[in-house]
């Protein structure tokens, strides 16, 4: 009969620390969310700050360009 009681009540004490971790996840999860919708304004001034830069590629190309043809013709007018 002892055997029983104390697979019960390490039976229960394992239920109470699941509980107690899972209630800590769900808390932990739902800091998180607020945390994010918190942080969203700041992502999207920053995202619509930085959408500019994606066009810096197609400079950076068109630069290299004119570059190498300023080189060509410094070089075919002898310099």
């Amino acid at each position: 009969m002892i055997g029983w009681i104390v697979g019960i009540f390490f039976g229960l004490v394992v239920v109470v620390i699941v509980v107690v971790l899972v209630v800590r996840l769900i808390t932990t999860a739902r800091q998180i969310g607020n945390e994010a919708h918190a942080a969203r304004p700041s992502l999207e001034r920053i995202r619509e700050a930085t959408a500019p830069l994606h066009g810096v590629d197609g400079v950076n190309e068109q630069a290299t360009g004119l570059l190498d043809a300023a080189r060509s013709a410094r070089k075919a007018l002898g310099g």
